[in-house]
């Protein structure tokens, strides 16, 4: 053997596992996964997106023809290896942020997501404040909300009342 035939099959081989290399890096995310591990995540995926045909049902719960696509194209883009990110975008980009079935936390997603959160606050100061309002003195609160509603001679005859209810005792 030559040496510069030697070379050549240390070349050729070489170019060899870096082409099995880069394959594998390019087919290694799908290649890792079991038959489950793929169905859990084109569950989980297609229970993010809403079936384009039905009125808010996930794709994944759907048995409309339109639902079963979209499945088998999750299920092809995850044994293609592409991430959940990129299968979600994939789909926003064709039918818009209404495909997926909770808002993103951003812009008017925002809103939606901290609505709730508003509410139950708002409720909360709400049940606060009546709790506070029924602890107080009933009397005081009687002078409070009556200060400005009597005139001077209601006044002056719940005075002359109240002495002689005392009187009498």
């Amino acid at each position: 053997m030559t040496p510069m035939s030697h070379q050549r099959r240390l070349r050729r081989l070489v170019l060899a596992v870096a082409a099995l290399l880069l394959l594998a890096v390019l087919a290694g995310p799908a290649w890792g996964l079991s038959d489950r591990e793929i169905d859990l995540r084109v569950q989980g995926i297609t229970e993010m997106l809403r079936c384009p045909t039905c009125q808010g049902i996930s794709v994944r719960d759907s048995e409309a023809s339109f639902s079963q696509q979209i499945r088998a194209k999750v299920r092809r883009m995850v044994e293609e290896g592409q991430s959940d990110d990129d299968i979600k975008a994939y789909f926003v980009s064709r039918y818009g942020e209404w495909i997926l079935r909770a808002p993103p936390a951003q812009g008017l997603g925002l809103v939606v997501w901290l609505a709730p959160l508003g509410a139950l606050v708002l409720a909360g100061g709400l049940i606060g404040w009546r709790l506070y309002r029924s602890h107080q003195n009933p009397t005081e609160r009687l002078h409070q909300e009556d200060k400005g509603s009597l005139t001077p001679d209601q006044r002056e005859r719940i005075a002359r009342d109240l002495q002689r209810f005392e009187e009498e005792d």
